[in-house]
């Protein structure tokens, strides 16, 4: 017979399976791999100034993708929090540089996320286009907005109130990273204990059958979108709080890192499936290679590669494993 112990080794085994899902199990031998390399070549990389370092550097991107995955689930896409998060960034400083308080500014910026989110989800609901293009489409819109808006010049000096949001620590630990795994909790609830949580997974899985079931559809896509909005404005009070600065162009990348953190951990574009810690898996990925390629002093060009090639190997292992 097996020994309390062991029993309970292994029923915490198979609740951590269950966690991840096994077809995350391939990332976390890359990242596993990737860290002990890293570890081996380059020793700072492990410190714990390195290690807070990454934290901070994906937890912008990790809030985001959170938002992401909850879209993705249900099967849309949104392109357009890269230009959301820009636009949000220079509305935020331009009211912080004009004299506004931090408390008005900060839910000004996560309305008008929701609001970005609002008009991508009431597009998508409403007319026949795919998600694709015509977040697209508001994809240029908002950039050039930001842009419009800036001159095309950055906003600096947004204040140390406001930049406590991205800069400050609480117990030792980064505001931003706590604000990380808060939304992290928040999806991870949302998505495994609530009825919204489930129609995700239903519409993501077949649209159709859960409109026949008498599920209000459009009503459930819209609020998936202002979820992803509100999140890219989250996102974008991190950024610029934790910079001090508010760049018309800042979000650019964020759409396309937050799609490719959501596929490597493990939802697919067409929906139906995922896990806020799979995502988790492909943001942390995502970062340790940027910032093991820095450490190792990789030209720019050539991190493009790499990363590329990271990523695919990445993505094979994980379709592998889960067939």
């Amino acid at each position: 017979m097996q020994s309390a112990s062991q029993q309970g080794s292994r029923g915490g085994f198979s609740r951590l399976r269950r966690t991840f899902g096994a077809q995350q199990w391939g990332i976390i031998v890359v990242l596993v791999v990737l860290v002990v390399i890293l570890g081996i070549t380059v020793p700072v990389f492990l410190s714990p100034r390195n290690i807070r370092n990454i934290l901070q550097q994906v937890s912008t991107l990790g809030i985001v993708s959170m938002g992401m995955t909850v879209l993705m689930i249900s099967g849309g896409i949104d392109l357009s929090v890269g230009s959301s998060i820009s636009v949000t960034a220079v509305v935020l400083g331009v009211m912080l540089k004009a004299g506004a308080p931090v408390a008005a500014a900060v839910p000004t910026g996560l309305a008008l996320g929701s609001a970005i989110g609002l008009v991508n989800g009431l597009l998508a609901a409403y007319t026949k286009a795919h998600p694709f293009i015509l977040t697209l489409g508001t994809m240029h819109l908002f950039q050039g907005v930001a842009i419009i808006i800036t001159g095309g010049y950055p906003i600096t000096d947004l204040g140390d109130k406001f930049e406590f949001i991205g800069g400050g620590t609480l117990g030792g630990i980064p505001v931003i990273v706590i604000l990380f795994f808060a939304v992290l909790a928040v999806c991870f609830f949302l998505l495994r204990y609530t009825r919204l949580g489930r129609l995700t997974y239903a519409i993501g899985g077949n649209e159709y059958t859960t409109y026949l079931a008498g599920i209000k559809v459009k009503l459930q896509k819209i609020i998936f979108y202002v979820i992803c909005g509100f999140l890219a404005g989250l996102a974008a009070i991190a950024l610029s709080s934790r910079i001090s600065s508010a760049i018309p162009t800042m979000g650019a990348g964020f759409e396309l890192n937050s799609i490719a953190a959501v596929v490597i951990g493990g939802t697919p574009l067409m929906g139906g499936r995922g896990s806020v810690w799979g995502t988790l898996t492909g943001v942390l990925l995502l970062g340790i290679i940027s910032n093991g390629l820095n450490l190792l002093h990789v030209e720019g060009s050539w991190q493009y590669v790499v990363t590329g090639a990271i990523i695919i190997i990445a993505v094979i292992m994980h379709e592998s494993r889960r067939k």
